[in-house]
């Protein structure tokens, strides 16, 4: 049995309210007294008077989007003052066995990390972070659960316009219902993280351009076909620059107003623009208006690539 931490509620907060900080379903989770910090401490062979980070996605053994995951966690704090750290990452089998582990770098508030080679399908692996430096070594997280996911079924899917690609979409929900809400943050973060142009980029009143928008509708869509444009107040000529829409009820996509609105982009046409996945569906019509789905921008002849 894997020994379970949870981070502090103040070191999720740092997270931008992201994700809910989640450990491993196996237990219940309760926040540690600093005697069972200082036991874990030695147990695990801490030599650093720091925290231990706070996983924040995956948690909770939810399936992924990718057989290469993201791992995101809220950075460790140090007892006396903040430190520049690295993070020792770890994934193991269910087995308990290391399949992989990396030391990676710090970023402002919480860090991110991408596996560099994909994991089987359909199985469920666990991971745990903690902070380095030197020879140094902090407390260990706890561990948490994810699962890959299944084989993709590819169907042929026709898109308004001239192509037609081959793409999946997540079935129409029972009558009466709605999809829920997905969170394919951790997949925008990858996507982004060899280009830090395309943020930084992607105001277009201050010069930008649509390179942020269109690549994050065609990654999104290659996960569901669901996914689409924001027409701003319903007006399909007023493309949103920073939300997407996510149709969730039954039908056709194309038009539809029954979508999640979600902003991906915190600050921006700021000086520090970064990604983050946030819900204003509900500001949205409590302000009177509208969000509409649409996988067509005016201006765009080629809508969706395939996966090479």
């Amino acid at each position: 049995m894997k020994q379970l931490v949870v981070g502090s509620a103040v070191a999720v907060a740092l997270a931008l309210g992201m994700a809910a900080c989640g450990d491993t379903p196996r237990s219940s989770p309760t926040s540690p007294s600093a005697a069972a910090g200082a036991a874990l401490a030695a147990v695990e062979g801490a030599s650093l008077k720091v925290s231990a980070p706070a996983l924040i996605d995956p948690t909770d053994g939810r399936i992924i989007e990718a057989r290469r995951p993201t791992f995101i966690w809220a950075n460790a704090a140090g007892t006396y003052e903040d430190i520049g750290l690295a993070y020792e990452v770890e994934v193991t089998e269910q087995t308990g066995e290391v399949i992989y582990r990396r030391v990676v770098g710090e970023s402002r508030d919480f860090s991110t990390h991408t596996m560099d080679f994909d994991l089987a399908e359909n199985k469920v692996y666990s991971w745990r972070v903690r902070a380095v430096l030197a020879a140094g070594q902090g407390p260990w997280s706890g561990f948490a659960d994810f699962r890959t996911p299944k084989p993709v079924i590819i169907v042929p899917t026709p898109l308004p316009g001239p192509d037609v690609v081959n793409a999946f979409r997540t079935p129409d929900p029972p009558p009466g219902q709605r999809l829920p809400r997905p969170n394919h943050l951790g997949v925008l973060l990858a996507m982004s993280a060899g280009d830090p142009s395309l943020l930084r980029e992607s105001c277009q009143d201050g010069g930008g351009n649509w390179r942020f928008m269109d690549k994050a509708v065609d990654t999104l869509r290659i996960l569901d076909m669901r996914y689409g444009y924001n027409c701003k107040r319903g007006n399909c000529n007023d493309i949103s620059q920073d939300v997407v829409s996510y149709h969730w009820g039954p039908g056709q996509d194309e038009g539809s107003t029954q979508v999640y609105c979600i902003d991906l982009i915190s600050g921006h046409c700021g000086p520090t623009p970064s990604l983050f996945w946030n819900d204003v569906t509900d500001i949205t019509f409590s302000s009177g208006t509208v969000c509409k789905v649409t996988a067509r921008r005016p201006g765009r002849t080629t809508y969706l690539l395939p996966p090479s």
